[in-house]
């Protein structure tokens, strides 16, 4: 994504929230920015307010490069787009009640039901991540033993969070590393691999008279093939599809599944012309 294409959606993501609380955000004050933000705990996740159906996230999944990169992993054009939210962190040097949580390791497929390589999660970066940020962790390799997690799947959700004494960590080279990337970036991973959000830790010192951002700001993107569908054809699958952009649903990152977000469905109606 080009830096055109990144400020604009910066600008549409401030509009969503400004937006969302009825203009009790504002872009240009921070002291605004813990009323009514939208995060799922302080977990620098936003997937309530209809954030799914936004402006700014149907012009992420709408990216060309995008979509073509998903069609090269799984070889086809015939592509379902997620209904995902987004990640922003705010900056926690201005308020320290804003820092993200991290360490709640987990992954976002169950090893019981799914036990092979059926999603790769992503996202578009819209800001530089490093340690001065925080951002996504990592446990390369994780997703080599990722059936050993049955262990700690107690149930039929996706989300499954692991313990930090589990034996899955034991294993050489399962090591938590931050993601590294630059705006505009597109970063992709496996559904198996164990991974989590984390703060900044390498942080400097703010200075009073420095301009507060945004730390953090991610489009979450996910695409797979229509093949995946089951339990009934593509078009009623499209159809329940359209059913949750007009309801204005955020769903999680399972584009050929319709699994409500966390955060409440609001009722807000949209209209959008793009359904993939």
């Amino acid at each position: 994504m080009n830096q055109d294409d990144i400020d604009a959606n910066k600008q549409r993501l401030w509009t969503f929230l400004e937006n969302a609380s009825n203009g009790v955000i504002r872009r240009d004050d921070p002291e605004t920015w813990s009323n009514q933000w939208p995060s799922f705990s302080t977990h620098g996740v936003i997937s309530g307010h209809g954030i799914g159906q936004s402006d700014f996230l149907w012009n992420v999944r709408s990216n060309e490069q995008v979509k073509q990169v998903f069609a090269r992993i799984w070889n086809t054009r015939q592509l379902l787009v997620s209904f995902d939210g987004c990640g922003v962190f705010r900056d926690w040097r201005y308020n320290p009640t804003w820092k993200t949580n991290g360490g709640w390791n987990h992954v976002d497929q169950n090893p019981k039901i799914k036990p092979h390589r059926c999603c790769i999660q992503g996202f578009v970066s819209l800001t530089d991540q490093n340690e001065k940020t925080g951002g996504l962790i990592v446990y390369p390799r994780s997703h080599l033993y990722f059936t050993e997690l049955s262990d700690v799947t107690k149930t039929s959700d996706d989300f499954v969070k692991i313990p930090s004494d589990h034996s899955i960590f034991n294993h050489d080279q399962v090591i938590g590393k931050l993601v590294h990337c630059r705006a505009g970036d597109l970063v992709l991973w496996d559904s198996r691999l164990i991974h989590c959000n984390s703060p900044a830790t390498a942080i400097e010192e703010r200075q009073n008279d420095q301009p507060i951002d945004l730390l953090r700001i991610v489009a979450y993107v996910n695409m797979s093939p229509t093949i995946f569908v089951h339990g009934q054809t593509l078009d009623e699958f499209r159809e329940k599809r359209k059913e949750m952009v007009q309801n204005n649903c955020t769903l999680t990152h399972w584009s050929t599944e319709l699994v409500v977000s966390r955060q409440f469905c609001k009722s807000i109606k949209i209209q959008q012309s793009i359904i993939f």
